[in-house]
């Protein structure tokens, strides 16, 4: 499903199977590029760990390798920085200090009602990578990268 997915929005996928890691290029509405990497180890138990990557640099995690959030959406969070959803690891304060939510409780990422969303609907991969992707096309929710 990732596959049919990623061929539809021109992601570029590169696994690491023996990291279990997968390595996501996407592309915003106005062409910036970002690259993703999602370690999947102890995924389900925990959700996965994004993290994104300069794209020229391969600087890791900087504000600079993430995108910027518009009108007051929550996604891209600052903090961090990360992506501020249940389904990843770094935005647990529990699992690194700099990420946002002391109040989520790590085993319940798949079951989550965090901010009103049904999380349940984005426990696979393709899912979690389309809502970075809806937020990189849409201009509404799109504002730059963070730097």
């Amino acid at each position: 499903m990732a596959q049919e997915i990623a061929a539809t929005h021109g992601w570029e996928i590169t696994p690491a199977y023996e990291h279990l890691t997968l390595l996501v290029g996407m592309v915003a509405h106005n062409k910036d590029r970002f690259l993703v990497e999602i370690r999947c180890d102890q995924y389900k138990e925990i959700p996965p760990y994004f993290e994104f990557i300069e794209w020229d640099t391969k600087k890791r995690g900087t504000p600079r390798a993430y995108p910027k959030a518009k009108n007051n959406d929550s996604f891209f969070h600052a903090s961090g920085p990360c992506i501020c959803a249940p389904f990843n690891r770094k935005a647990y304060k529990a699992i690194v200090e700099s990420g946002p939510h002391g109040d989520w409780a790590l085993g319940d990422w798949m079951t989550s009602m965090a901010n009103g969303v049904h999380w349940s609907n984005y426990t696979k991969l393709a899912d979690m990578l389309g809502l970075i992707q809806t937020r990189l096309t849409r201009p509404d929710l799109y504002g730059g990268r963070m730097e």
